[in-house]
């Protein structure tokens, strides 16, 4: 598609009125899109499936199609076809005028049968060139053999308990939880995005506006895990700040500075330590890391040095130039080595895990962020991203200004460009350790909402993304990594979404809250998709049993985000909410009508759940434990401490928790583990 075609001039909102798009947001926008002119005949990517002809797009002036084109074709194992074709009989696809000049664009199908990585060229002697990367996927993403239904068990990480961690969940308390998991027969973890974070700013702590999503945040790191920690320098640091520890251990919230300022010193002084054969495995770890660990560690130097605004730095290192990059390396290079140390640490931590609960018949569910924070690494100095435009959501019921979310959008058109490696990177690094990864906003795929940067989401506009390509490369990285694909299919979704994602294998997402009829009932069971994840809640809602009992529309009262009447009236809409429920899980005997107490209520939702078809239920940790606040407010900031709320219990209560024990069973004994 041109740039043109990618950026709409109009789209339906929410209550089904027509928005047309300002003519200066669509022409910014196509002119972000609009890639340096290009010489050659084919587009650059083609994304084939697995047993299809190589089928390709070529592009000449009209009077050249009477003539042959030449193509060779090599695969990744080396071998090479090649071969002349004529030109006249093949299909048009469109017509287009440049320069006062008539194209025709005309598919050319070549006698090779897709099955592996193809760089292909055409040449049309009198006209020109034209090379293609041929991307070549399976028919459907990753899912395990067999029918089987099974459940996990979802937590924020950060939000873990315990008598030995540094005040945050960390990979050692990880572990443990997997342990707790597989014991009450759970297949999987689900775990918040484990993203890279500002390490100079640790209280920018979403971990949906990472810094980059193709490292790991260096919070969650266990100190005393670290090999390097038994050195007698950082033993007598751990000693000195155990009353620290405590403190932090003991608080209800997340102190992401303090628990910074006691791990960073800690960790350096590990680096410090580094000595031996373990030397050499950092060295083969930032080897096996290249370019992209590289740029990511100069980013996090920069930053220490700079600060966050790039504004602030030097104008070529700003830009990510070659020169400036070799010049900061040579000026800083025990900063940059310190922050590749600590990706090194996180992912060898972040891999026992998961090799440690594989063991036990448990993978990780992992989550991918839908973009990444506009000054962090992973868009730094890349044209893969549009720094003129953030992503958000248009107007619609509940937001009735629309959604800035404040992240630069990836750029279809460069994604194109360079074969869709950037996306299959993302996919890999975050599937690597995983048996399962949710697509956060999966819909992504499709479109994206794009703002003006510093405007209004009133004056954005629908982007158009290759989704049959995007879904190919998904299918591609599912099926390599044996891990199974889920999206977030919340919201807007466009016409024929779900079923071209349930036609490629990948699980929908199915909140028990938003399963309603027209009239507001509750959908029962066997109305749920096979191909599903069902849940109760998610990170921006409250655990179920804060909305039986209306705490989420108290606190949205105190803190000043609606009014008394709207309360009023929200409490009202609530009890029917709630009726409709009690009477939907009593229909299916899940619940008996003489059991008013809020835990048997949750409870008999997850039998719910149990029962439906969903091949996987995950079961919420605060619903299991009886939490009830929520861990994000939507559209708050400094009114609510968002991604900071602990639980309650740690994990040692947790283990031997009879509350935790009674929800655990309903689940396996509805879906055993094989």
């Amino acid at each position: 598609m041109t740039p043109r075609e990618l950026v709409a001039d109009r789209y339906t909102d929410a209550l089904g009125l027509e928005r047309i798009v300002p003519a200066a947001t669509r022409e910014a926008f196509i002119a972000a899109l609009t890639l340096p002119e290009s010489n050659s005949i084919t587009p650059p990517t083609r994304v084939l499936r697995e047993g299809e002809l190589l089928t390709v797009e070529l592009t000449l002036a009209a009077e050249h199609w009477n003539e042959n084109v030449l193509w060779t074709v090599s695969d990744d194992t080396g071998a090479v076809k090649a071969g002349t074709m004529a030109l006249r009989d093949t299909p048009m696809v469109r017509l287009l005028q440049r320069g006062g000049t008539t194209y025709e664009t005309r598919r050319v199908t070549l006698p090779v049968v897709a099955s592996s990585a193809y760089r292909a060229t055409l040449d049309v002697r009198t006209f020109g060139h034209g090379g293609i990367d041929v991307v070549v996927a399976p028919p459907r993403a990753y899912l395990p053999p067999g029918d089987r239904r099974i459940w996990g068990l979802a937590v924020q990480l950060y939000t873990l308990r315990s008598q030995r961690n540094w005040g945050i969940g960390d990979f050692g308390d990880l572990d443990r939880i997997c342990t707790i998991a597989a014991a009450a027969g759970a297949s999987l973890v689900g775990v918040n995005p484990l993203h890279a974070s500002h390490r100079s700013d640790p209280e920018a702590a979403s971990p949906y506006a990472p810094t980059s999503r193709r490292f790991l945040n260096w919070l969650a790191i266990d100190v005393e895990a670290v090999p390097e920690a038994a050195d007698p320098d950082v033993q007598h640091y751990i000693a000195s700040v155990n009353d620290d520890l405590a403190s932090l251990r003991a608080k209800p919230f997340v102190d992401y500075t303090g628990v910074a300022m006691v791990k960073a010193p800690a960790l350096k002084l590990c680096f410090a330590a580094l000595s031996g054969p373990r030397t050499q495995a950092f060295a083969s770890f930032v080897a096996d890391g290249g370019e992209l660990l590289l740029r990511f560690a100069i980013h996090e130097a920069a930053v220490a040095r700079y600060g966050r605004n790039t504004l602030h730095w030097p104008v070529a290192l700003r830009a990510g130039e070659r020169e400036a990059l070799a010049v900061f390396e040579r000026e800083e290079p025990r900063a940059i080595e310190f922050s590749m140390y600590l990706q090194w640490c996180a992912k060898e931590q972040l891999d026992a895990a998961a090799a440690s609960a594989r063991d036990r018949g448990v993978t990780l569910y992992r989550d991918l962020a839908v973009g990444v924070e506009s000054s962090g690494a992973e868009a730094w100095g890349s044209s893969d991203y549009v720094t003129t435009a953030t992503v958000g959501a248009p107007p619609d019921l509940l937001n009735t200004q629309g959604q800035d979310w404040g992240l630069p959008p990836l750029s279809p058109a460069t994604l194109e460009r360079d074969a869709y490696a950037a996306f299959a990177g993302l996919l890999a690094d975050n599937m690597c350790d995983a048996g399962a990864l949710r697509i956060d906003h999966a819909m992504s795929l499709m479109r994206l909402f794009w703002i003006p940067r510093g405007g209004r989401p009133a004056d954005g506009a629908y982007v158009s993304y290759p989704f049959d390509d995007l879904l190919g490369v998904l299918a591609r990285e599912s099926v390599r990594a044996h891990c199974m694909v889920i999206g977030e299919d919340l919201g807007t979704v466009p016409n024929g979404f779900r079923a071209k994602m349930a036609a490629h294998n990948i699980l929908s997402y199915r909140i028990l809250l938003f399963e309603r009829d027209a009239e507001g009932q509750f959908l029962p069971p066997e109305a749920y998709p096979e191909l599903a994840l069902a849940t109760a809640g998610t990170h921006d809602l409250p655990p179920l049993a804060g909305w039986l009992e209306g705490e989420d529309i108290a606190l949205h009262l105190r803190l000043g985000l609606i009014d008394t009447e709207t309360a009023r009236q929200t409490r009202i809409s609530r009890e029917v909410g709630i009726a409709q429920l009690r009477a939907a899980l009593c229909a299916r005997g899940d619940l008996r009508e003489l059991e008013p107490d809020t835990e048997a209520v949750v409870l008999a939702a997850y039998r719910y759940l149990a029962r439906s078809p969903a091949r996987i239920v995950m079961l919420q940790i605060e619903d299991a434990l009886g939490e009830r606040t929520p861990v994000n407010i939507p559209g708050t900031n400094l009114e609510y401490p968002n991604w900071r709320r602990k639980l309650r219990d740690d994990l040692e209560t947790i283990a031997t928790s009879n509350r935790f024990e009674r929800f655990t069973r309903v689940l396996r004994e509805i879906r055993p583990r094989a």
